[in-house]
């Protein structure tokens, strides 16, 4: 009777056994997801690493005898377990997974219209095999590296360091045939200037930058940039990371800076998003235009200033200058500023618009810079705080500013907003009631009981008629305050 009971034992066992090779032979294993994509790549450029997992959903260890790419000649690169493009013999064990890691570079074929490249992940075990798919959407496009150096003392170390860049130094202009990737610091320089069509996409790669006119020296001859979109054809200035989770990641990217060795730059119907800062604008020159005149732009999602300007002179019509992480506007050491139907619009914890009339040189001592003027008129300042606008002003230095026919919010208590020279006609404290601020296409929009509407100076806007989407703002009764006109 026991020798019975051994046998059946014996046979339970085994019949266990055979049911583990079975399920081995079944490759139990699934993924996080049912591909991996990458949208948009730059040809040689590289993507970002992406990973999925691969779950064993059986109550047994599963061995995996090859995993690897499908094709032989592939732009994908995986990484299993430390092991490139082939892995043999991992195992997961019960219930348990592994991460794969993918990465693509995707070959120039000199062509302007997007590329797809295809393959997949192979997992094969004794004779069942499973597979992954892989999807990268291409493009290629004018690349500026580096093509020249200079070599400029460190100020903190007075080491001499090697600063290298892509030279602009005769008149150029880019169209819209391909999008123009930046890597490095793209520099215009000998009083050249860059004029850019509408159309043009323009990526920048990590810590890049367009500088308007070489800032090691003072030279005579100032360079420009001219940058032209249009309203059916607007400019866009991004970073080079295209993937979703980059859409609205601030700091991608370096700055625009317009340096003092540039003057007369012009942007126009330009989205300028996810840098450090929008533009940087140095000291003002000798020239009595606007060292910088802007007009239908949208400046965001930048990690320090939507634009931080240094004694200058801007003119900026339409512009939609939000949600950028320390201040919109920083008019910084006074200068010379029109605001005209702008948004300054912001949700952090610094004020939308700061301004100030000095500044601290390196020993400590103020420096007045007098602030000629700072006009916001039909002009939105708003936020979350209780105070958007924050003024540093020294007794001994002039500092001229006026808002009219604009809504703002200031604090009463620290503002006096009974002095009409300063705030003439201006609503305090309300709602702009602005619709559409989350929304990536920037279709923004104002509410049908906005304060907003109707509000704003006629005369001024005669000079400026249309909005920044070119909807006409003097038809109706008054226009509208801010970049927006009401479209019923």
């Amino acid at each position: 009777m026991k020798n019975y009971k051994i046998i059946f034992i014996i046979l339970i066992l085994i019949s266990c056994r055979k049911d583990i090779n079975d399920f081995k032979k079944s490759l139990n294993i699934s993924f996080s997801t049912d591909s991996v994509m990458f949208d948009t790549i730059f040809t040689t450029t590289g993507s970002i690493t992406k990973k999925f997992s691969v779950y064993n959903n059986s109550n047994y260890d599963i061995k995996i005898d090859e995993i690897n790419l499908a094709s032989s000649n592939s732009p994908f690169r995986i990484n299993v377990d430390g092991n490139e493009n082939y892995a043999s013999n991992i195992n997961i064990r019960a219930n348990d997974s592994i991460f794969i890691f993918v990465e693509v570079t995707i070959n120039p074929n000199n062509s302007n219209n997007p590329l797809i490249h295809l393959d997949s992940i192979s997992f094969r075990s004794r004779n069942k095999s499973k597979y992954l798919k892989l999807i990268a959407w291409g493009q290629d496009a004018h690349f500026h590296t580096s093509n020249s150096y200079i070599l400029i003392e460190n100020s903190e170390n007075s080491q001499i360091d090697t600063f290298h860049y892509h030279k602009i130094s005769q008149n150029s202009i880019w169209t819209n045939d391909k999008p123009h990737v930046i890597i490095g610091n793209l520099i215009i320089e000998n009083g050249a200037t860059l004029e850019i069509l509408d159309g043009v996409k323009i990526y920048l790669h990590y810590n890049s930058n367009i500088i308007v006119g070489e800032f090691w020296e003072s030279i005579n001859n100032k360079s420009s940039i001219k940058i032209n979109g249009n309203y059916y054809n607007s400019i866009q200035i991004t970073s080079d990371r295209l993937d979703e989770y980059y859409n609205e990641l601030p700091g991608q990217w370096g700055k625009i800076w317009l340096t003092s060795n540039s003057d007369n730059n012009e942007i126009t119907n330009t989205l300028i998003k996810n840098g450090q800062i929008g533009i940087h604008i140095d000291t003002i020159s000798q020239n009595i235009s606007p060292k910088l005149k802007i007009e239908n732009c949208v400046i965001t999602n930048h990690s320090y200033y939507g634009i931080l300007s240094y004694s200058s002179k801007i003119e900026a019509i339409n512009c939609f200058i939000f949600n950028n992480l320390i201040n919109n506007v920083f008019l910084f050491a006074g200068g010379d500023y029109n605001f005209i139907h702008c948004n300054l619009l912001s949700n952090n914890q610094y004020p939308s618009l700061r301004m100030s009339n000095f500044y601290e040189d390196i020993f400590g001592n103020e420096q007045i810079r007098p602030m000629i003027n700072a006009n916001f008129i039909n002009t939105v300042v708003h936020g979350n705080l209780e105070n958007e606008i924050f003024i540093e002003k020294t007794e001994f230095g002039d500092f001229n500013y006026l808002f009219k026919n604009s809504l703002v919010k200031v604090d009463p208590n620290t503002v006096d907003t009974s002095n009409y020279e300063v705030f003439s006609n201006v609503i305090f404290n309300q709602n702009p009631r602005i619709l559409n601020l989350q929304n990536i296409e920037y279709d923004f929009q104002i509410d049908s009981i906005s304060p907003l509407i109707n509000s704003g100076d006629n005369q001024i806007s005669i000079l400026y008629p249309n909005d920044i989407f070119g909807n006409n703002r003097i038809n109706d009764k008054a226009p509208d305050i801010g970049a927006i006109e009401k479209v019923y």
